[in-house]
């Protein structure tokens, strides 16, 4: 039974694949483009201007509204002087405290009025961290990224590939996040290289700044001779620094692992325990920066001594509106590879331009 199910589960990473899940992704992206809100919510700011729109989103340090004469504009938290909007919306606190309901205009400066189910309560909005609509219709729940890039050297007759798409869905309690990445090396009289990762995972929020996370991957690389890598698990963790720049987190959990090399078809069996750590810091001034950093340490409970890690680096620097730059840095390590490996890790930088909905 269980060789039916992982045979039935079983992912098989290639161009083809990748090409129908970013079709997905655009498909989604347009469709979630084309849903259309009421514009009526609105920002006012300290220098005594408003501006009406349909609030988006309010997340490290930044309003987002959607308008008409200027499309989707951006206002850093220290410009606003209070904002109205009738919407139903989650908010967090620094502390990690969430209220649910809809803001109402404040006399004070640089606060809003939450008005909850019960209750009006003052919230300045350096004490913010992140405001969502709480939507009825799916796609409107919908944020992401697609970033691309390709290079060829004549020299060598080296050409690479690299994809990354992000999409995450938000709802009262939970986020559901899914990742695909894909790194491609085509070299002369080599095989193709492959590196791909596919990744789902369920977050849900719990009181004050701890969450619980249940997650499944799909993993390839031909360096590490690793023919197929299926993780699924559960974990939890806690919100160590969350503000309106910067976040950082832990996470602990148990992961359960199975394997199967290229050379020798060699299947196996384990269970992991994860300890991964993240952090990420956004500058909403101009130029608009995003670096994110994490590492996954996972420790072997069926194989004696093998450890294995994940490290990435992603920098973003914004070129025009929504068009991004991009910088990865990854390295993956296994201090046990299999006999087929070429090396104990297997490491990168690549560049990409991106583009978030």
């Amino acid at each position: 039974m269980i060789e039916e199910l992982h045979h039935h589960f079983k992912v098989k990473f290639n161009i083809k694949t990748i090409a129908i899940a970013v079709t997905v992704m655009m498909l989604l992206s347009v469709i979630a483009g084309s849903v259309q809100a009421q514009k009526n919510d609105t920002v006012y700011l300290n220098n005594g201007d408003r501006l009406t729109g349909e609030f988006k989103k309010f997340e490290y340090g930044q309003l987002f509204l959607k308008t008409d004469a200027m499309q989707t504009v951006y206002i850093e938290f220290d410009k606003i002087s209070t904002v109205y909007s009738a919407k139903f919306f989650e908010i967090r606190t620094k502390s990690g405290y969430r209220y649910f309901g809809s803001l109402r205009k404040s006399a004070k400066q640089g606060t809003v009025l939450v008005i909850t189910a019960t209750d009006t309560v003052p919230k300045p909005l350096w004490d913010i961290v992140h405001v969502t609509t709480i939507r009825n219709k799916f796609f409107q729940r919908i944020d992401g990224s697609v970033s691309l890039g390709l290079s060829y050297t004549k020299a060598s007759d080296v050409f690479q590939y690299n994809l990354a798409v992000e999409v995450v869905h938000r709802s009262k309690h939970y986020s559901t996040r899914f990742d695909l990445s894909s790194i491609l090396t085509d070299q002369k009289d080599k095989d193709m290289s492959n590196n791909t990762n596919i990744g789902l995972n369920v977050t849900r929020y719990l009181p004050d700044k701890w969450f619980v996370r249940a997650q499944a991957n799909g993993q390839q690389n031909t360096e590490l001779d690793l023919k197929l890598r299926m993780q699924c698990g559960m974990g939890g963790g806690y919100d160590i620094v969350r503000s309106n720049a910067i976040r950082l987190y832990g996470l602990l959990g148990l992961i359960y692992n199975n394997e199967q090399t290229i050379d020798s078809s060699i299947m196996s069996n384990n269970m992991e325990v994860l300890a991964a750590t993240q952090f990420k810091w956004f500058q909403f001034k101009t130029p608009k920066i995003d670096f994110t950093t994490g590492l996954s340490f996972y420790y072997n409970l069926t194989i004696r001594n093998r450890i294995r890690l994940e490290y990435d680096l992603n920098a973003k620097f914004e070129i025009i509106k929504d068009l991004f730059f991009n910088i990865t840095l990854y390295d993956s390590y296994d201090s046990q590879p299999f006999s087929g490996a070429s090396a104990k890790n297997d490491w990168g930088i690549i560049t990409s331009i991106g583009y978030a909905f």
